[in-house]
């Protein structure tokens, strides 16, 4: 998904402790590697595990990008669909495309709330768990979220990311490669949302 102007723009919510911050500098690195020009940076609320974090990230085939945060991105990225839908959805542009964790179809459709842009969703949190990162109840799903981006968006490839996730994570590094790989193989488009656009 890029853009008319060869630029895709990326925004990612979550909270403290999902790794939203870390996922916005992998998927950019390995956009980096494919040779694009990238840029991504984070804002936090209070700092503390749970608190709100939203992560933006810039992918273009020229290095002149604007300096400011995402206000209309093309991709939205939400770790969490107990957030406040309101402030993940403002802004993502008509036809562009959201890709939610949550466990099944339903919540996904009542997130949505009957927006006109591409859903894509997957049980990230499941995923992490089987996995074996973090806990039930607290799962680290970053690098699950980042195996379903590159394959929704094409900023990058698998490859590419993996070969950064070898290289950031210097513990339980396999689990979380297997994780990104079962990430990019099962999220799934809303087909009530592809059969409308």
């Amino acid at each position: 998904m890029v853009n008319t102007n060869g630029l895709v723009e990326i925004r990612l919510h979550g909270r403290g402790g999902q790794g939203v911050v870390f996922a916005g500098t992998a998927i950019a690195e390995a956009a980096h590697r494919e040779g694009k020009y990238v840029q991504s940076f984070g804002i936090y609320g209070a700092e503390r595990r749970g608190a709100p974090v939203t992560a933006f990230v810039r992918v273009g085939d020229r290095p002149e990008m604007p300096r400011c945060q995402i206000q209309r991105p093309d991709i939205v990225v939400a770790f969490d669909a107990k957030l406040p839908r309101e402030q993940v959805l403002k802004g993502l542009k008509p036809g562009g495309l959201l890709l939610l964790n949550c466990a099944s179809e339903k919540d996904a459709w009542s997130f949505c709330n009957g927006r006109s842009f591409e859903v894509w969703r997957l049980d990230a949190s499941g995923i992490a768990a089987r996995h074996g990162l973090g806990s039930v109840g607290i799962p680290i799903i970053n690098t699950v979220m980042l195996g379903a981006l590159v394959r929704v968006s094409g900023v990058a490839t698998l490859d590419s990311l993996l070969a950064v996730l070898k290289e950031k994570i210097p513990r339980n590094t396999g689990q979380n490669l297997m994780a990104a790989e079962a990430g990019f193989a099962e999220v799934r488009e809303l087909e009530c949302y592809a059969a409308a656009l």
